[in-house]
């Protein structure tokens, strides 16, 4: 092996440590996030205290605590050995893991990568046989993670940024009689945001999984908005009620979906005079680019773990997997009857924004 070819596998390795390590860290947050350990940290305790006070084994609590101080992610309040040593969170710790609404809550992403453990012996038959997994075979934690990673963008920003800068939508929005569809609604935060912030606005979320529209139905109750945002299960593409609607929005579900050509038709017959279609989606580049940034690694890994066998677990699907690129959606807008798709600036690193027109 040459000196070149070892340096070049010492990179590699190198940067493969780190995803070990990072990925092995992140299980121990899922562990902290999943027993309450660092809601019980905004209180500093001992080991046996917090043991006490999350209802988990002692030397458990110890071995745990003792890991995520070496590894910076909760702080050593008071020295001391094993039993009186105290533990707690220092301000960008408490922001990190406290509160759930806050962009810098990271407890979403353990949360995801829970679910991905729970697949992964699942996912080489899926790759030799072309099946798929469905979003509930992933469990609750990617359920529970999903929608905290995008609670806090869909209460604080949705109606506050994203929709405002969406040409005519807002307007359509607040029009008396106004109704909208959430696509793929998930556990609901983004249709309980626009019921929210528009007092007259009626709401339906579709989504095709039980547990989710379960958890929608629940926040929109505890939001005081169930009354105008209601939610059924359905697939994307069952045909709805036409011309009763003024917006149908896809918010991070179209790539997901099986049918994605049949699942705009069906929103563009749904829509009344003048209606719109839009579609928020991953942030990809517009085409395939070797050592990308960081953020497509993500998406393209999400893809390969998750969403494209979520999409390939119903027959004749479309298997667009995450990466939807602009000319993809295009082709299924036009293919759905879409005459035009507009890119809308809509400033987010996680997402893109599209508005389709009839």
């Amino acid at each position: 092996m040459t000196a070149a070819e070892v340096e070049v596998t010492g990179a590699v390795t190198e940067r493969l440590f780190g995803a070990l390590l990072g990925a092995i860290e992140l299980a121990t947050v899922h562990l902290g996030v999943r027993l309450g350990l660092y809601d019980a940290l905004a209180t500093p305790r001992t080991a046996a205290g917090l043991a006490q006070a999350a209802g988990i084994d002692e030397r458990y609590a110890r071995e745990w605590l003792e890991q995520q101080a070496i590894s910076g992610l909760v702080s050593v309040v008071e020295p001391g050995d094993g039993d009186s040593r105290v533990y707690g969170l220092d301000p960008e710790q408490a922001a990190s893991f406290g509160d759930p609404d806050s962009p810098a809550y990271v407890g979403s992403m353990a949360l995801v990568m829970g679910g991905v453990g729970q697949v992964l012996p699942l996912l080489p038959e899926v790759y030799r046989t072309g099946s798929g997994i469905p979003f509930g075979g992933y469990g609750d934690d990617v359920r529970f993670g999903q929608a905290l990673f995008n609670r806090g963008g869909f209460l604080g920003q949705l109606t506050q940024e994203w929709v405002p800068a969406l040409p005519g939508v807002a307007a359509l929005l607040s029009r008396p009689g106004a109704r909208a569809l959430d696509l793929g609604c998930g556990v609901g935060w983004s249709s309980v945001a626009l019921a929210t912030a528009h007092p007259a606005l009626e709401v339906l979320g579709i989504d095709s999984d039980d547990a989710s529209v379960m958890d929608a139905r629940a926040n929109a109750e505890a939001h005081g908005v169930a009354d105008r945002a209601r939610f059924e299960v359905a697939d994307a593409d069952t045909p709805l009620a036409e011309a009763a609607y003024d917006v149908a929005f896809y918010f991070e579900a179209l790539h997901d979906m099986a049918h994605p050509v049949a699942a705009l038709a069906s929103a563009r017959a749904a829509l009344r005079p003048g209606g719109r279609v839009v579609v928020l989606d991953e942030n990809v580049l517009d085409a395939f680019t070797p050592n990308g940034p960081e953020v497509e690694r993500l998406m393209y890994a999400s893809s390969v773990l998750h969403c494209l066998p979520v999409g390939l677990s119903e027959p004749d699907s479309a298997g667009t997997g995450a990466m939807m690129r602009p000319d993809v959606l295009r082709g299924y807008a036009a293919a759905a009857g879409f005459t035009s798709v507009d890119e809308a600036d809509v400033t987010d690193g996680a997402f893109r924004c599209w508005v389709l027109t009839p």
